[in-house]
């Protein structure tokens, strides 16, 4: 019986984060309270306490298991042997996915939940600082293979540029904006295209 003990726990948390994560994307952060959650997840509501504290340290825990499950994969990506050019494509095919899975909303809501209660603007500042480490990381990879010279502060301006450019076609897609989004990706797009065939025709030559 106290064998199975962790692993019941550790279901019913589960249980308790993904129907916070479901009332989210359906209701919103403001349709989010303990009695929506337990009834969603299926779980007498006093577990919500038992297990995390509070109401607020539950969502505050979504959007760290939100967020790790995108660092995983976007470090995932950005460490692999492919090109530079390749992997920006298949981060940016990513958009679509992200949105039909609801990701995108989560963090929206939890966004604006931040505006008024300092501790999910602390948990998002961290949460954004590890996605700009992961994203520097990638633009001196990208730096190297281009050959070009970049200096720290050139790489965290790179990074910072992409972390915004995703954040906010994420935003405006969740509102059906879409103006000028796919001509900018092209763009993008082409300009990577570009620089790595003139990186191939240089070492052709």
């Amino acid at each position: 019986m106290t064998d199975h003990a962790p692993a019941a726990a550790h279901t019913t948390a589960e249980a308790l984060l993904d129907a916070t994560e479901r009332l989210l994307v359906t209701a919103g952060q403001a349709g989010v309270s303990t009695r929506r959650v337990a009834e969603e997840a299926g779980q007498p509501h006093g577990l919500i306490r038992y297990h995390f504290g509070s109401l607020e340290a539950l969502m505050l825990q979504v959007l760290e298991r939100a967020s790790s499950r995108i660092l995983e994969r976007q470090r995932a990506l950005y460490g692999g042997d492919r090109s530079f050019l390749e992997k920006w494509r298949q981060a940016m095919g990513y958009i679509d996915t992200d949105l039909a899975d609801g990701f995108p909303k989560i963090t929206a809501e939890l966004f604006a939940k931040a505006w008024n209660e300092p501790a999910f603007r602390d948990g998002l500042r961290q949460t954004m600082a590890a996605f700009t480490d992961m994203l520097a990381d990638a633009v001196a990879g990208a730096a190297h293979e281009y050959e070009l010279d970049l200096r720290a502060d050139e790489v965290l301006a790179l990074a910072t540029l992409i972390r915004t450019f995703q954040i906010g076609v994420l935003v405006e897609r969740l509102s059906d904006i879409d103006i000028g989004h796919a001509e900018l990706t092209a763009a993008i797009d082409r300009a990577l295209e570009n620089h790595s065939g003139e990186q191939h025709a240089g070492r052709a030559t």
